[in-house]
């Protein structure tokens, strides 16, 4: 990330700031999740029994423990690049994003003095978080209409065309076998060469 980022700065600086700009977001939001579930006083919700508990911790620490020991994996497997390559002036600015991004979201959710939910100045703005950026709107209008229109289009094939052919063989079916009945004389050598 680094790499591009470092080219990037001389080609689209825009693009550098809007990777900051999502670095530090997403610091913000997954430190937000990590103190509503497990900052400030427990509620009811948040109350585990003790025999439950394990099923939580186990799987949490082993992926803690491979979130903090990839780095080390990277760097013993020459994936990272060269202390030397790294550009100080892009690695520190994602660092100072994430850790601004961080602290803002522990200082605002786990500060006790804090009224939550936290009241937006805008109200359109209220509403676009609420109703998580208005994704399911977009999927409404999007891939869920997609999809309708699809399949009506595989309705309306099946149900006229494919129908129509199966109901057409199935009536010459009937006919050939109502024409062969009254036209053979009975025998089994003029059925056999009909029939082919």
């Amino acid at each position: 990330m680094t790499e591009m980022a470092d080219h990037l700065w001389s080609t689209y600086p825009i693009l550098v700031i809007v990777m900051l700009l999502v670095n530090g977001l997403t610091a913000f939001s997954l430190t937000r999740e990590f103190s509503l579930i497990f900052g400030g006083k427990p509620k009811q919700m948040t109350v585990r029994s003790p025999e439950g508990l394990w099923a939580l911790v186990l799987p949490m620490m082993v992926t803690m423990g491979f979130a903090l020991h990839v780095p080390i994996l990277l760097y013993k497997w020459q994936l990272f690049p060269a202390w030397e390559a790294l550009s100080v002036t892009v690695a520190g600015s994602f660092t100072i994003t994430t850790l601004i991004g961080a602290g803002t979201a522990a200082y605002i959710y786990l500060n006790e003095d804090i009224s939550k939910p936290i009241q937006l100045p805008s109200k359109a703005l209220q509403d676009f978080f609420t109703y998580d950026l208005y994704t399911e709107k977009f999927y409404r209008v999007t891939i869920v209409f997609v999809v309708g229109l699809i399949s009506q289009v595989i309705y309306w094939f099946d149900r006229y065309l494919v129908d129509g052919v199966i109901n057409l063989v199935g009536l010459a079916t009937i006919f050939g076998g109502e024409t062969l009945k009254y036209n053979a004389s009975g025998q089994t050598q003029f059925y056999f060469c009909q029939s082919f």
